[in-house]
């Protein structure tokens, strides 16, 4: 009979074995598919680490060599991430290195010429669990571990989202922005999904060996961006591949031909690497190779591989604005475009895999936030608030104050219901599906009477514009869920477009209000967000009468109040469209008057979003257009040039109109096909 262990000394090893013992079994069945892949997550956070270079709570993004007592990165983006418990942490550095430092989801801090045990909290957090990511830069990249408190040290980080890779040459690296591939689209792109990424991808390097210029045809399955040792692409499998290269195989005597077979080539290499990757060929921003580019593409989607896609970026950048020098390296606010612009397209494609990404990641960060709120109640930072509301007044209600705000979110399970305080109209669509009106409801109200699939799902709100003999109650008091179930951050469009107007923008007369509104309209054609500035009887000059003027109020967060001002830092607009006038002269406003405060609003507007197209409509009407016209010429010549007149002549017939003044909803979509066309032509 074996002895009984009843030694002190012997139960802590005991209970050590068994709970290892339970880890090993629970990764051993999520692997086999016995159990959901968050069961090993959990499990596995139940064993704290050492920090050590073979802790298994490091998780090592991209290509890195791991050896005994160092790790080492070998192409650019790759980054390191874990969780830890206590109130300090060190990293170990073996000689001079430079990299970056992001603890508990903050801003990266710059560590320069750092080496030896490299305190990354000279300040003590609080005690509890944390998050940290370490993105080295050059000197010596060699992570040597982690040091803690004692007693603390490493936990699982947030379960493993989809992993981005993205291939290229200095573009993708992020040659000449300040912080080299943090600053680059693909790092912004990952981060705009919530997704890992990393770049395979060095300055120099073309698609094509030849001529001395190093080809990723193949040293994309190498390890290093230099030697011959082959990469073990069963260390991880991404969910994307976005390729980025042709910019310098012209200077090397590259041919077409050439190009086009080992583009080919590259792709269906990629793809038995990683076979359920979904994989994307840009168009370059030199647009070079651009049909040898799409002929690979259509070869591999010919033999079978649907998997593959060709992104056009024509337009994306522009010369003089977005890039550092003449030979096509973006700089910061270029690459952040490039982001915006590729990441819908990567989340379209990656579908419900993108989502769930997302909402892991979102929700750890709702968890390991200690002043986030619950899911689904105001202040979750996973719902996005379109448009102007105040949350600051309330913490449990949320008020929009204009027209054509809504919320959007994720969320998981099957059911969502929605709290209101008193009685209001509002619209509710679910998985991006066609709003459903909800009339006169209170209370907690059902959005899912039919229950959903399980899985990820998204909803958008909004309410019944308050003005005029409407006074519903439009506050936003939180959503229920299933037991367990979360939120997560829906994907978000990489421009918004503000309307400012009277009743004509809030869409009165119009079956839906501000959803059948032009502004509505022309954000959804363009796949943009978009909010109303705009309130019915509205002027552009604030009238003795009792007109309320725009020319005040746009700075406002409440159109009928003189204070709080609106807090701009809290998004930016990429376009705003003005179309006021139409009430003014009933209210005995002056030319002179007019044009002064046009002129007023157009440099509020220009001080709110420095960077936005303003677009100023003349009146459908046709009221006040010289003045309206001079106050555009007026900022065009103070240097102002992104800003618009855009003459209306014609777009409405009587067919379009309700009555003498306010479109109908046939109206409305006329004002649509005019207008998208011309604000996305500047965008």
């Amino acid at each position: 009979m074996p002895p009984v262990m009843t030694h002190p000394a012997w139960k802590a090893v005991r209970r050590l074995l068994l709970v290892a013992l339970a880890a090993t079994l629970t990764w051993a069945l999520a692997a086999a598919g016995a159990l959901p892949a968050h069961a090993a997550s959990t499990a596995s956070t139940a064993v704290t680490g050492n920090g050590s270079v073979s802790d298994p709570n490091i998780d090592y993004v991209g290509r890195w060599t791991i050896g005994s007592g160092t790790a080492v990165p070998n192409w650019t983006g790759a980054y390191l991430r874990t969780g830890f418990t206590g109130s300090t942490v060190k990293v170990v550095a073996r000689d001079a290195v430079n990299f970056y430092v992001s603890i508990d989801g903050g801003p990266d801090v710059f560590y320069a010429g750092v080496k030896g045990t490299v305190d990354l909290t000279p300040t003590k957090l609080s005690s509890g669990n944390h998050t940290l990511r370490i993105e080295y830069r050059s000197g010596d990249t060699v992570f040597e571990g982690l040091q803690f408190d004692s007693g603390a040290g490493t936990i699982a980080p947030s379960a493993s989202s989809g992993l981005l890779e993205f291939v290229g040459d200095s573009i993708t690296a992020g040659y000449l922005t300040d912080r080299l591939a943090m600053d680059a689209y693909g790092w912004k792109t990952g981060e705009l999904l919530g997704m890992r990424h990393t770049q395979i991808a060095r300055a120099g390097y073309c698609l094509v060996s030849k001529d001395g210029c190093v080809g990723l045809d193949q040293q994309f399955f190498r390890t290093a961006s230099t030697g011959t040792e082959s990469w073990d692409f069963s260390r991880y499998q991404a969910s994307a591949v976005i390729i980025n290269l042709g910019t310098n195989d012209v200077g090397h005597t590259v041919t077409s031909a050439e190009f086009q077979s080992a583009y080919t080539q590259l792709l269906q290499g990629i793809r038995a690497k990683y076979p359920n990757a979904h994989l994307f060929a840009m168009q370059t921003f030199k647009q070079r190779y651009v049909p040898e580019t799409k002929a690979a593409v259509d070869a591999r989607r010919q033999a079978g591989d649907s998997r593959v896609s060709y992104v056009d970026t024509t337009g994306w950048l522009t010369d003089g604005t977005d890039y550092e020098d003449g030979n096509g390296h973006p700089n910061e606010a270029g690459h952040t475009k490039v982001a915006q612009k590729l990441a819908p397209i990567i989340s379209a494609a990656l579908g419900s895999s993108a989502r769930s990404a997302r909402a892991t990641t979102a929700t750890a960060t709702a968890t390991t936030a200690a002043t986030a709120a619950a899911p689904g109640q105001p202040g979750d930072p996973n719902i996005t608030f379109v448009g102007r509301w105040d949350t600051t007044s309330s913490s449990t209600a949320y008020t929009p104050y204009w027209a054509g705000a809504y919320f959007r979110t994720g969320f998981t399970g099957t059911t969502v219901k929605l709290k209101q305080r008193n009685t209001i109209d509002l619209w509710a669509s679910i998985d991006g599906g066609t709003d459903v009106f909800y009339d006169d409801v209170s209370g907690t109200v059902d959005l899912t009477p039919n229950k959903l699939s399980s899985g990820n799902h998204t909803l958008r709100v909004h309410y019944q514009v308050v003005a005029g003999s409407y006074h519903g109650d439009a506050v936003f008091q939180g959503l229920v869920l299933d037991s367990g179930a979360s939120t997560f951050k829906a994907a978000t469009p990489s421009h918004l477009i503000e309307f400012v107007g009277d009743s004509i923008t809030v869409g009165t007369t119009t079956s839906q209000n501000a959803s059948t509104a032009y502004g509505w309209l022309i954000g959804e054609k363009l796949g943009a967000d978009h909010t109303q500035i705009a309130q019915g009887g509205a002027c552009l000059v604030a009238t003795s009468d009792g007109c309320v003027g725009l020319e005040q109020q746009f700075t406002k967060l409440n159109p009928n109040a003189a204070t709080p001002s609106w807090d701009f830092s809290r998004y930016q607009a990429n376009a705003v469209v003005i179309n006021l006038g139409t009430n003014d002269v009933g209210h005995s406003v002056s030319t002179t008057t007019f044009q002064s405060a046009y002129t007023s609003l157009l440099h509020k507007v220009r001080a709110a979003y420095p960077n936005a197209w303003i677009f100023a409509l003349q009146t459908f009407r046709g009221r006040y257009v010289p003045q309206t016209q001079a106050a555009v010429q007026a900022v065009n010549g103070e240097g102002d040039s992104r800003v618009s007149f855009v003459d209306t002549t014609g777009w409405l017939s009587d067919a379009d109109m309700s009555d003498s003044v306010h479109p109908n909803d046939q109206g409305h979509r006329v004002i649509t096909d005019h207008l998208a066309p011309i604000i996305s032509a500047k965008l």
